[in-house]
């Protein structure tokens, strides 16, 4: 923890962060904004984050997050055979990462046992303090890269589906809680330490971290439908329900099909408890400048995996509230979301998947010759 704070309260770094943004206008600080204290709650929540950062008005953690490379966003650019994965924080992405590592090393174990998860795939906003833009133009081909950024701030080459996206989505009260548990164990975050009705106030109105989480959500949809041979859209409930055909999914789509022996290997090594003890993935081993980044007395970076886990925390009237806020949208949108196992269970018999529908899955079935 020590390092992270030195790092984030440094002097030299203050003094850099202060001129690089004040001298752009797509990175400002957070705290500087005119109208921050319209909204008390919003206003609180961006001063407790440490050198929080508005790109392009969406709010982005200040630590290990290069301002000099978020004005470099837009023309950054997108091999061809690049594979990214995005998501909304605390959607799946350790663990679609993991998957996808092991998919692009034909499931062998032993060449990613011994090298940590963010050397493998590596995430494209957050970073190295210095040099990440260079870092990652020198990174050899194929890159596997990973972002949690909305579609209105990626590249212009990957609005343009240059490349191949793996997008995953979480039910909303999911991805609530496990955020919520991040913020409580991340210094980057500020080790959130405020009720969990103020929370869950933050994440309905779209003002933590990353922005609303349906807009981001319909953004990559909406790029799946217009290239849905380009974006393939998954969803963490389908990977809990049936992860080994979803690892085949993913393999066919980066184009990398696999036996099903290697498949049944890489469901085993991606289990969840297998997941939580390794400490490849579970970031009880960081990179030395990453040292001290998340509280583990808190709670555990992989902490339970389950669906369902909203009802530990939500009331009635969270729970109706969350329905109200988001289930019409997706449903105009035609994006099933499942809320716990026996859901998820039942809404995939029917086609094999949660998110498509019966035209959508023929479709897909054309398109990576699933069925």
């Amino acid at each position: 923890m020590f390092l992270a704070k030195l790092l984030s309260e440094c002097p030299a770094k203050s003094w850099l962060h202060k001129n690089t943004v004040k001298n752009n206008t797509s990175v400002q600080l957070a705290a500087n904004d005119p109208n921050i204290d319209n909204d008390t709650q919003r206003a609180q929540y961006v001063r407790s984050i440490p050198n929080a950062l508005l790109y392009n008005d969406l709010l982005l953690q200040g630590y290990l997050v290069n301002r000099n490379f978020l004005t470099k966003i837009n023309n950054f650019e997108i091999r061809e055979n690049d594979i990214w994965l995005a998501t909304y924080p605390k959607s799946g992405t350790t663990w679609t990462e993991e998957i996808l590592s092991l998919i692009c090393n034909k499931g062998d174990i032993d060449k990613v046992k011994d090298k940590l998860l963010p050397k493998r795939v590596v995430h494209f906003e957050v970073g190295r303090p210095v040099g990440h833009s260079k870092w990652l133009k020198k990174l050899k081909s194929p890159r596997l890269i990973a972002t949690h950024l909305p579609v209105t701030h990626i590249p212009n080459q990957l609005k343009q589906t240059k490349c191949k996206i793996i997008y995953v989505v979480r039910n909303p009260k999911d991805t609530s809680v496990s955020f919520y548990h991040h913020h409580r164990m991340s210094s980057f975050l500020g080790n959130y330490d405020w009720s969990w009705d103020i929370y869950v106030d933050l994440f309905l109105k779209g003002q933590l971290v990353y922005g609303d989480w349906l807009s981001h959500v319909e953004g990559y949809w909406q790029l799946h439908k217009q290239y849905p041979n380009r974006v393939l859209f998954v969803s963490y409930e389908e990977l809990k329900t049936d992860l080994p055909k979803m690892i085949a999914l993913i393999a066919r789509f980066v184009g990398q099909p696999l036996s099903d022996e290697i498949i049944q290997r890489i469901a085993n090594h991606c289990s969840f408890d297998e997941m939580k003890s390794n400490k490849m993935v579970n970031r009880e081993k960081l990179p030395i400048f990453a040292n001290g980044l998340f509280d583990m007395t808190e709670t555990k970076f992989m902490r339970k995996g389950i669906i369902g886990d909203w009802r530990t925390h939500f009331t009635d009237e969270q729970s109706d509230r969350f329905d109200k806020h988001y289930n019409k949208q997706l449903n105009d949108l035609g994006i099933h979301i499942a809320y716990d196992s026996q859901e998820a269970q039942q809404l995939m018999q029917p086609f094999g998947r949660i998110i498509y529908g019966n035209k959508d899955q023929t479709e897909l079935s054309n398109v990576y010759n699933i069925l």
